[in-house]
This record gives C-alpha cells, sequence and structure tokens, in this order.
C-alpha cells in the first residue's frame, strides 16, 4: 500500500472515531436531557378550599348556553348567578353541584384560590421562558412551568431633516438628531394554528399521572374555534394549570384542559366548548 493510500486510510478511521465518538456523545446528552426532564417534576398547586368548585367568580356567573356544570359555583363578592336546575335534570342543562353567592364558602374558596394563584407567580422550577407573544398550537409539550413574558426593546432613529423632530418629540427622546424609543412586546399563549399536545409521558412509552404542567402570562390566554388541548402519556387535567393576568377567552367548539385562572378581565367561554377542570376568577 502506497504512503498515500495510508495516510487516506488512516484518515478515514479517524473519522469514523470522531462519528462514533459525536454519535455516542449526543446519544448520551439526548438520554441526559431526558433524565433531567424525568426528575424535574413540579408538585401539583394546592388549591385548598377552592377544589369543590368548578365556577369561581369574584363579582359574577353568566350563562347564556345551558351549559352542563360537575362542581360547585360561586361568587365571592357579587351574588350573580345563572338560575338553572340544581342539579339539573338528566340530560338537560344546569349545575351537578351547589350554588354559593357571596356566601362564606366562596369567599374562603376566592382566598384560597388567590393563594394558589401566587403560588404559581412564584414558581421558577422547570422553568421554560417563551418569549412574547407564544403560539402553543401545533406544538407537543412535557411536564414543566412555561412562561410568556413582555420584553423592552430600544429603537433608534437617525433624522435626517431636523424640522420633522417635533413630530416626533411626543414618542421618541432626542438628542440632537439621533432619537431613541421604548417599544413594549405584548406577551400572551395563543392556541390558534394547531391543537396543542400535552405528553406526561415524555415522548416515550412510559405514563406520568402526577406530572405538572404550569402556564403563565401576564396578559392574554386565547383559544380559537374548534381547537383542543389533548392530554396523552398519562397527563390529567387536574395537574394542569393556566395563568392569565388579563383574560381567558375560548372560541367555539374549542376543548380545554385544567384549572384556569384569569386576572382583572375574567374568562369567557363560547358555545359548544368543553372544560375538563376548574374556571377561577
Amino acid at each position: 500500500m502506497s504512503r498515500c493510500h495510508q495516510q487516506t486510510l488512516s484518515l478515514c478511521v479517524m473519522l469514523a472515531a470522531m462519528l462514533l465518538a459525536y454519535s455516542d456523545s449526543a446519544e448520551a446528552q439526548s438520554a441526559q436531557t431526558r433524565q433531567v426532564n424525568l426528575i424535574c417534576m413540579l408538585e401539583p398547586v394546592d388549591l385548598g378550599l377552592a377544589e369543590p368548585f368548578a365556577v369561581l367568580a369574584t363579582n359574577a356567573v353568566t350563562d347564556t348556553m345551558d351549559s352542563k356544570i360537575f362542581g360547585d359555583m360561586g361568587t365571592s363578592t357579587g351574588t350573580t348567578l345563572p338560575t338553572y336546575a340544581v342539579p339539573y335534570p338528566p340530560g338537560g342543562p344546569g349545575l351537578q353541584g351547589s350554588k354559593h353567592p357571596n356566601d362564606q364558602t366562596a369567599i374562603d374558596a376566592r382566598a384560597a384560590a388567590i393563594n394558589a394563584k401566587s403560588d404559581i407567580t412564584g414558581r421558577s422550577d422547570c422553568l421554560t421562558a417563551l418569549g412574547g407573544v407564544v403560539e402553543l398550537g401545533g406544538q407537543r409539550l412535557y411536564p414543566g412551568l412555561y412562561t410568556s413574558t413582555s420584553s423592552m426593546k430600544s429603537e433608534q432613529l437617525y433624522l435626517l431633516f431636523l424640522p420633522y423632530h417635533a413630530m416626533l418629540s411626543i414618542e421618541f427622546e432626542c438628542m440632537r438628531n439621533l432619537c431613541t424609543r421604548d417599544l413594549t412586546f405584548i406577551s400572551s399563549f395563543t392556541v390558534e394554528s394547531g391543537d396543542l399536545i400535552l405528553d406526561a409521558g415524555m415522548g416515550t412509552t412510559g405514563a406520568v399521572s402526577n406530572a405538572v404542567f404550569i402556564f403563565r402570562t401576564p396578559t392574554t390566554l386565547a383559544m380559537t374555534a374548534g381547537r383542543k388541548v389533548i392530554l396523552t402519556g398519562g397527563a390529567t387535567a387536574k395537574n394542569i394549570y393556566w395563568s392569565a393576568g388579563t383574560a381567558a377567552t375560548f372560541a367555539q367548539d374549542c376543548v380545554m384542559q385544567g384549572n384556569i385562572f384569569s386576572g382583572t378581565e375574567g374568562i369567557t367561554f363560547a358555545a359548544r366548548c368543553v372544560h375538563h377542570g376548574r374556571f377561577l376568577h
């Protein structure tokens, strides 16, 4: 064998060894990542006295769609609740539970819900920060804490014509002909482009029935018509928590899973939607 061929063969052997080492390293890293995911298990959020409630509001609950509700319903300050029968007749709309219009049970449950939302707000373990406006549709997500966060970015504009400076003085802070403006990017969660799959089995054949999913946004949670949250791998609605700083809105024919905490603007659920969980406003 010529010296040139020997060098070529030696190079091939070295490359093969490097590729094998890289493959082993990538496999080990993948296994390590999966192990970290399996270890990083969140504790469920303690709902306390809010747990028996399917719907808990501050001022009012209105229902124009003849819903079927399994669990208690109450308000902690106002007294407006739907007037359908309790419990509902077989096959008909209504409430399979008790009404609590501004009684002590609802007030105590509201305090427990506030504590639960504070728990969600204060968590940082297993955190995945997803940025600003986050489209969850079409994704498969695993147990953990997911957040959408507002961000601020400085924008600079170099003005060539100083006479137009005054027109921009309200929005921009200018020095000579260089102006800067801070832009705030609003954060939110949406499920629009497809269904969201929550997989407690980490993408394997295993199942983790106590796996916890937490979604936290300082603004809105929205789901468009016909979209679904699909559970697999042993995921359960009772261990899924959604915390929206302002409003949560769901269009018609959607399927939602989990405990939904809303902020100042409440929760809106459209016709023919199905929700497995709780509304806590």
